[in-house]
């Protein structure tokens, strides 16, 4: 910016084109701001934003190595969506687009044990000697024994009349429970495959099923997203009504507690039980049988098929329901959803996300640890067996992983795109670790202009090792990416960490004076109490003596103040440096600018415009970032305003002539403002009552007006009238006549 020599000088040169919209003066633009800033990554939310790969990020922020997670099958289906196990340790898993289902053994052997016709497979079951198998959309239940190979129209156990088939469940004496939709039904079925209707919802949907201790069926719906607890009676009791659209996990602990994920957007009213679109056909057909059913409707509860990337107005929630009813929401996931939940023992559980394929934990006081993430975009199921192996069952693509004791030996962070607002000079990075063992934190940059990395950017540096403090060697750019390397040699120890923090120092830029406003006549901003440097001595003339006012905030605080006028402005400072305003004012026609204020720090200014002559102004406002920098690197710019009009002079009353008209007396005026359009005209006979008076030609709209007053009966003797003229701005002007008749 200048400095105050060259400020004078610059003053007091004429502007020839006083409608320029901006000036900007730039003094060493090359220049870096001179004071550091720095990004600190501290809090899990600080992580969880960016990229992670073979790491974990716990509720404190610490970041260590992830347990391994390692793959058992590559399914050729693009979406698993089911998963069951046996007692001897095998994971079932089927999906879409076929209805193919496998089986998994512990090697990672996969086989194909059965296949519907159907499209999908939304749900799996076992007991001693059968998988269950519920199809979707004809909605048919399979049950094919263990080591038998049978085909599909042989293993038909049961068909509910509805579309689709959400979930599966079996009690203590081996009946089945059915979930469905589009009419959102429960079905009890029998060793026998004898089925009925076990309970009838309002409901769209039933999602999913769950059975606790004491033989209660714990249901999750679709599209009102209720929890239900029905007894054994088929009596229903809503234990929760979530503010969001699709209850899709379920989970009974050993102590009693439900835990239940909810997902979707937030609901705005109570959707209406949606009619079966089967009813609908078969009404329309007049066909008692089956329908097809619409693919359509599954989208929208984005059961099928899973799309590429998430919608920004999702969340993800999860709630725990205590054995006397008290319900809390343990955590709100802002931008994932919720597809699937598992124990994990010590009271946690773990929750399957996407779109970014995320795992977590979560203890019994709510806190979530990010465990880990894969590949592929949602995992879809958790499956836990007999000797507490973890099965991670995935989607976009379909695979099946095994979660590990052990960890990983290396994994990493990168962060999200960091933006310093301008190009920028990096600084130093730094971290805080445990350092563990043999393991070890490294980090590498990398930087470019554009906000999404490209083949424009630099190359990853060379890696920083030094937790202490080391040069960041990316070269001066607007964005700046990190990745944060963590490596263990035995697999066993972790680093962990803590904190990591890096500094960067902006290149100065000039602030952008986007506005500059003249307010009406008459509106006064009193905000600040804070003194200005005025050279003028039209200051507010406030009671406290100050020189001036300017706003710290908004322009909230007006009021109405005679001959007063106000100045405002928009500025912003891409380095977000504290500013300082002076204000200049000049009239028409003269060529130097003269000081109204200086040294301002708000964002309004307001003064006594009746220590201006009347006349057309302009207002000249001057940024500068000097209250941030040292004054070699002081930056600044101007604006000038648009051309405004001062007036405080009332209107002129001339020319009065009186006459004689018949029955009426006439009296004819001219009325004239100097500056400001005439608003009204009234006059008073004899200190009458004020009379509203219209021009000659009708509408009182310029600066010159004739009027004439017809006055009847006609007056005689002395009189006299008053003319009280109104201009645009508020002024008043007075003119008076005697005369005799």
């Amino acid at each position: 910016m200048l400095n105050k020599k060259q400020s004078r000088i610059m003053r007091n040169k004429p502007i020839k084109n006083f409608l320029s919209i901006a000036a900007v003066l730039v003094v060493c633009a090359t220049l870096p701001a001179s004071t550091p800033k720095s990004k600190t990554f501290r809090t899990q939310q600080d992580y969880e934003s960016g990229e992670v790969k073979g790491v974990s990020i716990n509720y404190n922020g610490e970041v260590s190595l992830a347990p391994r997670i390692d793959e058992l099958h590559a399914s050729s289906l693009p979406f698993l969506w089911a998963s069951a196990v046996d007692s001897k340790g095998n994971v079932y898993a089927a999906g879409g687009n076929s209805g193919e289902v496998y089986k998994i053994d512990r090697n990672g052997n996969a086989t194909k044990v059965f296949e519907v016709p159907e499209v999908h497979v939304y749900c799996l079951a076992v007991d001693k000697g059968n998988l269950y198998v519920g199809s979707s959309p004809q909605g048919k239940v399979y049950k094919v024994p263990f080591g038998k190979k049978v085909n599909a129209s042989e293993a038909v156990f049961f068909v509910p009349e509805e579309v689709y088939i959400w979930s599966l469940v079996l009690d203590a004496q081996g009946n089945l429970f059915v979930a469905t939709g589009e009419k959102g039904n429960i079905y009890k079925v029998s060793k026998k495959g004898e089925g009925q209707l076990f309970y009838a919802s309002d409901e769209a949907h039933v999602r999913k099923i769950v059975m606790t201790q004491a033989g209660d069926l714990i249901a999750g719906t679709a599209n009102n997203g209720l929890l239900l607890r029905i007894s054994p009676q088929g009596k229903a009791f809503v234990l929760y009504d979530s503010p969001l659209v699709e209850i899709t996990a379920l989970l009974v602990s050993a102590e009693g507690f439900v835990y239940a994920a909810a997902t979707g957007e937030q609901k705005t009213l109570r959707a209406a039980p949606a009619p079966s679109r089967t009813a609908q056909k078969n009404a329309e057909s007049g066909d008692k049988g089956r329908g097809q059913g619409d693919e359509d409707d599954v989208l929208e509860l984005h059961l099928q098929p899973l799309p590429a990337g998430g919608g920004s107005k999702q969340f993800g929630e999860v709630y725990q329901i205590a054995p006397d009813g008290v319900v809390r929401t343990y955590q709100t996931l802002k931008s994932e959803r919720i597809y699937s939940m598992e124990r994990a023992g010590a009271g946690s559980i773990l929750l399957g996300t996407g779109d970014k394929g995320r795992l977590y934990k979560m203890n019994s006081r709510g806190e979530m640890t990010l465990l880990s993430a894969v590949d592929e975009m949602q995992i879809t199921a958790l499956q836990r067996n007999s000797e507490n192996n973890v099965y991670i069952i995935t989607s976009n693509p379909g695979k099946v992983y095994l979660l590990s004791a052990g960890k990983n030996k290396n994994g990493h962070f990168i962060s999200q795109v960091i933006d310093a607002g301008v190009t920028s000079h990096w600084g130093a990075i730094s971290w805080e670790t445990n350092k563990a063992g043999s393991s070890g934190v490294s980090a590498v940059t990398r930087s470019g202009n554009t906000d999404k990395p490209d083949k424009t950017w630099s190359d990853w540096s060379q890696s920083y090792t030094m937790s202490a403090g080391q040069a960041i060697k990316s070269a001066s750019a607007r964005y700046l990416q990190v990745k944060v390397n963590l490596t263990s040699s035995n697999g066993e120890d972790s680093p962990v960490l803590r904190e990591m923090s890096f500094s960067y120092l902006q290149r100065n830029v000039p602030p952008q004076i986007k506005q500059v406003r003249i307010h009406p006549p008459g509106e006064y901003y009193p905000e600040s109490a804070s003194k200005t440097k005025s050279n003028s001595i039209m200051g507010n003339g406030s009671e406290e003596g100050q020189n001036g006012f300017q706003s710290q905030s908004s322009l909230s605080r007006r009021s109405n103040k005679k001959g007063y006028r106000s100045v405002s402005w928009v500025v912003h400072d891409d380095n977000g440096d504290e500013l300082s305003y002076s204000v200049f004012f000049r009239g028409e026609y003269d060529k130097n600018w003269r000081t109204l204020a200086e040294d301002l720090t708000g964002s309004v200014y307001s003064w006594d415009s009746r220590l201006m002559p009347d006349g057309r102004y302009f207002i000249r406002l001057e940024a500068r970032d000097d209250r941030s920098n040292p004054p070699a690197m002081v930056l600044a710019v101007e604006r000038v305003s648009e051309p405004f009009v001062v007036d405080n002079t009332g209107p002129a009353v001339s020319g009065i002539k009186v006459s004689q008209r018949g029955d009426a007396t006439v009296i004819s005026l001219t009325v004239e403002d100097a500056m400001t359009k005439l608003k009204s005209v009234e006059y008073g006979v004899n200190a009458a009552e004020w009379e509203l008076v219209y021009p000659v030609d009708g509408i009182c709209d310029t600066r010159l007006e004739r009027f004439e007053i017809t006055i009847s009966p006609r007056l005689s003797g002395e009189n006299s009238i008053v003319i009280k003229a109104l201009d645009a701005n508020g002024n008043i002007g007075f003119g008076t006549h005697n005369f005799k008749l």
